[in-house]
């Protein structure tokens, strides 16, 4: 089983390398999607803060917990997607497939508002 982890990780190390001139387009999208794996529970926090920019408190305590809990799961999927096919440019130019593209920079964009 440790043989078989070690040939998957050398195998998509190898798919990043030759994915051709872009292929720091594919760190990029690995790196994305780890953070977003070890980021999604963070959900649940950060949607009552993005509601509570256009609504009261309650608004966005209430309703932003239950979003953040359909919203974790979510990220965490899309984190695993883009850590199996990070050597595929799809979207075009490994384009984030949520936004924001990490809860870091929500975060920051929350926070300079």
């Amino acid at each position: 089983m440790k043989n078989l982890r070690k040939i998957f990780v050398v195998a998509i190390i190898g798919l990043i390398l030759v994915s051709g001139n872009a292929y720091a387009g594919g760190f990029v999208k690995l790196g994305r999607g780890l953070t977003n794996i070890i980021s999604s529970p963070g959900e649940i926090i950060y949607q009552p803060i993005v509601l509570q920019q256009t609504n009261n408190v309650w608004v966005s305590w209430l309703g932003g917990v239950p979003k953040g809990i359909i919203f974790f799961p979510v990220r965490l999927v899309v984190g695993i997607y883009d850590v199996i096919t990070c050597p595929i440019p799809y979207p075009k130019q490994y384009a984030p497939v949520v936004l924001p593209e990490t809860l870091f920079e929500g975060f920051k964009a929350v926070n300079s508002i």
